[in-house]
């Protein structure tokens, strides 16, 4: 005997199958993640050198750094991702005008970045609404036809920062009231091929409970990578880790020194801003030929 099915059943059984699909699709998009390219835009000002009180040489640094898990490439010879630093003295002129030559930029690598620099002499002024310092970018030159599974850039909401008179007022601010602001307080080699890893543990003490962070860079001629670590509270202590490529060979003599240098910064704003000032650095030497044996 053949069993009917109603109306009713049917329209049961596929929503069923619909259910099921729908739940297996949202599975796999939790599972898979689309790769994605995220150019954003940061700013880093430092203090060069103190002339009085309230005036000193002021270095801007404007920053694309790709955040995401994919890299964004050009799709045609001509087309480009424009980085620009400007100043702003008005309102008038939202972008403000270029300080320095742009940046053109045909890929950039997950977590690759390109900088711009700029020095001003600065006078601290209360109150003041400008100048204000800009940093953002935007594509140039003929698109090509690109995979519709390509994410040129999957943020729009990061591609410019701005920065006031208020925020590099802040680099004339006094130092903590007491202890050094960044200090190491040892360092071990943990070897590897072709690479040796300086793992530095550093002590810091700051005048802000904002969102800080710890950075290490290597003088030339040697080279040296390090992932930026995350600070918070007034004084603590964090470790960061230096891969230096073994890759130079110096002769005879007396080992050169390799020295690193490590960097505090600080937020301009809220915890979990991302515009940062320089507070202190410090560094330390090694010789060459006893971390690359």
């Amino acid at each position: 005997m053949k069993r009917a099915i109603t109306t009713s059943g049917c329209c049961a059984i596929l929503l069923v199958a619909l259910s099921l699909t729908a739940e297996g699709a949202s599975r796999s998009s939790v599972s898979s993640p689309a790769s994605c390219a995220d150019p954003a835009a940061d700013i880093e000002i430092a203090l060069v050198a103190k002339t009085g009180p309230t005036s000193g040489r002021v270095r801007i640094t404007g920053i694309v750094k790709n955040l995401g898990s994919a890299a964004w490439t050009a799709t045609s010879s001509t087309q480009r991702l424009q980085m620009v630093l400007a100043q702003k003295n008005s309102e008038a002129q939202p972008n403000g005008e270029t300080v320095e030559p742009p940046v053109l930029i045909a890929r950039l690598a997950p977590g690759e970045q390109f900088r711009i620099d700029h020095q001003i002499d600065w006078e601290v002024k209360a109150k003041a609404s400008y100048p204000r310092f800009v940093v953002h970018f935007s594509n140039v030159g003929r698109m090509g036809a690109a995979p519709a599974s390509r994410h040129l850039d999957c943020r729009a909401d990061n591609n410019r920062k701005e920065i006031t008179p208020e925020d590099i007022n802040r680099l004339f601010s006094p130092p903590p009231p007491s202890g050094t602001p960044l200090s190491i307080q040892g360092y071990r080699l943990l070897g590897g091929v072709g690479v040796n890893t300086i793992e530095t543990t550093l002590v810091y003490n700051r005048a802000s409970d904002t969102a800080g962070k710890l950075t290490a860079t290597v003088a030339a001629p040697y080279s040296g990578v390090a992932a930026e670590v995350p600070i918070s509270g007034k004084s603590g202590s964090a470790r960061i880790r230096v891969n230096v490529p073994c890759d130079r060979r110096d002769g005879s003599g007396p080992s050169p020194k390799l020295t690193v240098t490590y960097r505090l910064w600080g937020s301009l704003g809220k915890p979990g801003a991302d515009n940062w000032v320089a507070g202190f650095s410090t560094q330390h030497s090694i010789p060459y030929g006893e971390m690359c044996k």
